[in-house]
């Protein structure tokens, strides 16, 4: 009899050890992989991510243009060699004069030897420079590149922004993944307390057997929900990594909590700011102002070009040894005076960008002034709703041990500590949940007024942020 109670007893005893060891490998408090603070998240971010890099051969295409504009402006200078054997007699007559070669003999039968000369060579070896003098296209077009590298510049500071933004965010769910974590672990804790009271009660003849039955449900759901949560923490971190710019399939866990936020201040304070610091509108207003001296290039075709001309030339049978040596000097002037009205619509169609430019200059002012209030009054939303959860948590917790000590003196039931333990659980939950919505709705206050960048690269060394991979 004592052997078959043993041998009945065995399964029993395997059953209630494997949920808990599985749950224990879920929740193991050790993580192999690396982790983080926030600085150094950040910093690793900048480097390394491809949109950031992007944007800086963007920045340095810009910077190269400017350069090439700026060359229009400049002398340019060309050596050319070149060898010419030919027996038209126009180019025959000429090539005999660049290299002095003709004599009396050449005008004997002047017929005869202009119309069928024979063939002749000439090493050509010349040396041009030419000088624009007065070029108003290349001088307006060079201060249009000259902006451009300026508006690509604070392209790439809002690509920067934007990467420290992901940043934030995935780096605040790795925070709240882990809260999570720590929510599931107590509700566990609890409804493995709540499953041992049932037996003992049931034990001692005072609790009933779907008391037990009921506990023991409520503590394979915790033990699901601990397994969900760990593996969601898990994908954070896979998250915070990618945010980062590391290969694919890496984990990162956060190390640390975010540094204080700034105050949310004034609503119109705010907006203002924003007027002045983010990148993307400031990028967007030098593009206006290009728009506008784009009506000003289109109006350079109505003006001449001048240009000054020097060259020197070498002629003769072999390049190292000339016959003759010329040179030339020369100014030019050119002026479009009527090309068919082409310019009169290229001028109209540069007044239509610009107008057009002026339009998305406002709207975009417009949608930051809408997002910064959108992010305002997320900011007061959750900071209420943080003070709510936690009151919640509060009253939530009173009432568990109430409704415990109600069952434990037989005057309450099981489903009730049960419906309490949920919404304990639930109030906990929605606790860590509106402390990650506190911080993500500041974090996106700093993004839309486009003071992000600042705050996050604070403790991140200035070699630290753009350098390469």
């Amino acid at each position: 009899m004592e052997e078959s109670h043993r041998r009945g007893s065995f399964p029993k005893i395997i059953s209630a050890l494997v949920p808990a060891f599985v749950v224990a490998l879920a929740f193991s408090p050790a993580f192999a992989g690396e982790s983080v603070d926030f600085s150094e998240a950040v910093a690793r971010a900048l480097r390394h991510d491809a949109g950031v890099a992007a944007a800086g051969f963007d920045l340095e295409d810009a910077k190269r243009d400017v350069e090439i504009a700026r060359g229009f402006n400049l002398p340019s200078l060309v050596f050319e060699e070149k060898f010419v054997r030919t027996s038209a007699p126009g180019e025959v007559f000429g090539l005999k004069m660049n290299r002095q070669m003709l004599t009396m003999d050449d005008f004997a039968d002047p017929v005869a030897r202009f119309n069928n000369p024979p063939p002749v060579s000439d090493f050509i070896t010349s040396l041009s420079v030419e000088q624009p003098l007065f070029a108003p296209k290349a001088m307006v077009g060079y201060r249009m590149a000259q902006r451009e590298a300026g508006a690509a510049e604070k392209d790439t500071v809002r690509t920067k922004e934007e990467t420290v933004h992901r940043v934030v965010s995935a780096y605040l769910g790795v925070l709240t993944a882990k809260e999570f974590v720590g929510v599931t672990e107590k509700a566990l804790d609890a409804a493995r307390q709540h499953y041992d009271l049932a037996g003992r009660m049931e034990r001692a003849g005072l609790g009933l057997a779907s008391d037990g039955l009921r506990a023991r449900v409520a503590s394979a759901e915790a033990e699901s929900a601990a397994v969900t949560a760990k593996n969601r923490l898990e994908l954070a971190r896979k998250s915070l990594a990618l945010s980062m710019g590391e290969n694919g399939g890496t984990s990162i866990d956060a190390r640390g909590d975010l540094p204080p936020m700034p105050p949310a201040g004034a609503l119109e304070d705010r907006v203002s700011l924003s007027r002045k610091t983010r990148s993307d509108l400031a990028a967007i207003a030098v593009r206006v102002k290009n728009a506008e001296s784009g009506i000003d290039l289109e109006r350079t075709e109505y003006l001449p070009t001048v240009g000054f001309r020097a060259g020197y030339q070498l002629d003769g049978g072999s390049p190292l040894n000339p016959d003759n040596r010329s040179w030339n000097l020369g100014v030019g002037l050119k002026w479009n005076l009527f090309d068919g009205m082409r310019k009169e619509a290229s001028v109209a169609r540069a007044r239509s960008s610009s107008g057009k430019a002026a339009e998305q200059l406002r709207g975009a002012g417009d949608r930051a002034a809408f997002q910064v209030s959108q992010a305002y009054l997320s900011v007061l939303d959750a900071g209420s709703r943080v003070s709510i959860a936690r009151e919640s948590v509060a009253a939530a917790e009173e009432g568990v041990r109430l409704i415990r000590v109600r069952y434990e003196n037989q005057m309450g039931r099981m489903i009730d500590v049960l419906d309490g333990q949920s919404a304990l659980d639930g109030a906990r939950a929605g606790q860590a949940r509106a402390a990650n919505d506190l911080r993500q709705a500041q974090a996106d206050l700093e993004f839309a007024t486009g003071t992000l960048l600042p705050w996050a690269t604070r403790g991140v060394p200035q070699n630290r942020q753009g350098e390469k991979k």
